[in-house]
């Protein structure tokens, strides 16, 4: 279950969503690669086959891209956000490096609280 805090919440925009999406990484395995979390026009990500809303409260939708979605719809994942130099971040609990830990089949427990880390503009 995807939870959106207050924060985060009121850094979006009327018509945006948050999207986690899959940055392919060169290495051994052929579908390894990162996430990173960003904010999007609501309406070029809800037509898209290339996202999939995770379960979430509906007032913050978020999306996951498809290779990042298996992942991540399983686990309880908190969405944060903050100012930083004028500028809004996004931030989850998920580790820094989960996209490859999950590629790998080597994610950790579950997650507690978010990290600065991880989090895209």
């Amino acid at each position: 279950m995807i939870t959106v805090q207050a924060a985060a919440q009121r850094e979006l925009r009327s018509d945006e969503v948050l999207v986690f999406d899959w940055h392919h990484v060169a290495i051994c395995c052929a579908g390894a690669g990162e996430t990173s979390l960003r904010a999007a026009p609501g309406t070029s990500i809800a037509g898209s086959s290339t996202y999939r809303l995770l379960p979430g409260d509906p007032v913050a939708p978020v999306y996951a891209h498809r290779q990042a979605y298996p992942h991540l719809v399983d686990r309880d994942v908190t969405i944060d956000a903050r100012r930083l130099f004028g500028r809004r971040q996004f931030r989850s609990n998920l580790p820094s490096d989960f996209g490859l830990r999950a590629s790998l089949g080597r994610l950790p427990a579950q997650p507690s609280s978010p990290t600065p880390r991880g989090g895209v503009r």
